[in-house]
């Protein structure tokens, strides 16, 4: 039997990791499978929460809710977890846990997956609240070294797996994030209001959380460069603030130009894909990424890109986009003033569309149970 913890959606406000486990989840859950979550002292009404956010009815899958305690207080208890041992928080009966998010408690006995998203902990420390890197640090060499499988979402993040963290090759498996490319399409106009309410017209687009990994103080000086000879365009900054924002408010408040720049702060779904399919084009200039999704979500609306020449942004930019050494303001202006002069042509906005069509939540569910039939491979 196969249990599932679905802690990452157990929240409300789906980001990264959670649309993932959504995603995945949705396409491997069937009525054989234990359902995990943590809900402490029944306080989040998590039942409810994890039927909104995979889009499922629930009531005839067992569902095993532990609310003695939180999850991340069970996983930094380390080995002294031992004490409460998973399988009896859990009541589980399951032989293989497959868990969405990086770390395991100390007191997972037996076979389980993970899913190692990135390794910014070890490789891009300083860009992460202190908290969290010390949880990752302390616990993920472990949890690494305990699973039978590991998934990861790009061919530079199972790179990274092995280089840094010594997992042997044959137990990491890619499933790259999918988009969902009957959402996310070409178009002209705006479904919602989000252009009227912020006087938007020609404009750059940047889509993600504002925190120091972004790197979004690079564009801001490079549109500051640029801007005085496009006095109709607007830098839009569309995402809600992340970890320490200060540096990249700060920039934004000293920019010259700051009334050109908007920031609309966090956006639904839909005001996303209207940004995207009307921006003139989009700018992602991460300093590290385990994936990128909103690169690819922009090349399914066919809307050209600029990328910072990093990670695995590399990978999945498939050599259709410009890509930028991280911290080149000059080079980043240079290509945002090529774009302002000479738009993308049909033929390579098509390019972009197909590219995005061949990364689909299906295959990421494929490489998944490729996992879970490999740790099933370790119990037999």
């Amino acid at each position: 039997m196969i249990a599932y913890n679905l802690q990452p959606v157990a929240v409300r406000g789906l980001t990264g990791i959670g649309n993932y486990t959504a995603e995945v989840a949705r396409r491997l859950i069937d009525d054989n499978a234990e359902l995990h979550a943590f809900d402490f002292l029944g306080r989040n009404g998590v039942n409810a929460i994890l039927e909104e956010n995979l889009k499922m009815n629930l009531s005839g899958n067992d569902l095993h809710i532990v609310r003695s305690l939180p999850l991340s207080v069970y996983i930094r208890m380390g080995g002294a977890g031992k004490i409460m041992p998973y399988h009896k928080l859990t009541h589980s009966k399951a032989d293989l846990t497959v868990f969405f998010n990086y770390l395991t408690p100390g007191g997972l006995t037996g076979n389980n997956m993970i899913t190692i998203y990135d390794l910014v902990c070890e490789r891009f420390p300083e860009t992460m609240q202190a908290k969290n890197r010390r949880l990752l640090q302390g616990h993920l060499r472990d949890s690494a070294s305990r699973a039978s499988a590991v998934l990861t979402i790009s061919e530079f993040s199972k790179r990274e797996i092995i280089d840094v963290l010594g997992v042997p090759e044959e137990k990491i498996f890619v499933g790259p994030c999918g988009v969902d490319t009957e959402f996310y399409t070409p178009g002209e106009g705006f479904t919602t209001d989000i252009a009227q309410k912020h006087n938007l017209e020609r404009y750059i687009l940047y889509v993600g959380t504002l925190e120091p990994r972004k790197n979004i103080k690079t564009i801001v000086e490079a549109f500051s460069l640029i801007s005085s000879k496009y006095p109709d365009v607007k830098l839009v900054l569309a995402g809600g603030l992340g970890w320490q924002p200060e540096a990249t408010l700060k920039a934004i408040e000293e920019s010259p130009v700051k009334d050109k720049i908007i920031r609309p702060g966090f956006i639904s779904n839909e005001e996303k894909r209207d940004l995207l399919r009307n921006a003139l084009f989009f700018v992602f200039p991460s300093l590290y990424e385990g994936f990128g999704m909103p690169v690819t979500e922009a090349m399914a609306c066919g809307t050209d890109c600029i990328v910072s020449e990093s990670s695995s942004l590399v990978e999945i930019s498939a050599g259709l986009v410009p890509m930028i050494p991280v911290s080149d303001v000059k080079l980043f202006a240079e290509a945002m003033e090529a774009k302002l002069n000479t738009p993308a042509s049909p033929e390579l906005r098509a390019k972009l569309v197909e590219h995005a069509k061949s990364y689909t939540w299906e295959q990421t569910a494929k490489a998944a149970k490729c996992a879970i039939d490999y740790s099933y491979g370790k119990i037999n």
